[in-house]
Formats: C-alpha cells, sequence, structure tokens
C-alpha cells in the first residue's frame, strides 16, 4: 500500500477501498475504516482460504 486509499492485497485476498464509505470493504460488504484492522481481516481471510484449498486438494 503506497497510499492510503489503495486496496490492501494479500496472497490471493484483495480487500478494495471504498470512496464512499471510507474504508475497505470485506468481501461480505463491511466497511473497515481501520486500515490495521482491514490488514489484519485480510490475513486472516487468506489463511482461511489457504487452509480450504489445502484440504480440497
Amino acid at each position: 500500500m503506497k497510499h492510503p486509499n489503495d486496496f490492501i492485497r494479500v496472497g490471493a485476498v484483495t480487500l478494495p477501498y471504498s470512496i464512499n464509505g471510507r474504508g475497505w470493504r470485506t468481501p461480505n460488504n463491511i466497511i473497515i475504516r481501520n486500515p490495521f484492522k482491514a490488514q489484519r481481516y485480510a490475513e486472516e481471510l487468506n489463511t482461511a482460504l489457504k487452509r480450504v484449498t489445502e484440504k480440497a486438494s
């Protein structure tokens, strides 16, 4: 993230920045305004996604 309103990317997960909501939009349409919390959420989501894909393989 080079600018405060960039998308947050962690592995296969991308949280887009919502200009109207002034925060990052999660897959279940919740807006997280704190960038540290949004980063942590993306990391947890990426870890869960990895577990599901590894389990399916």
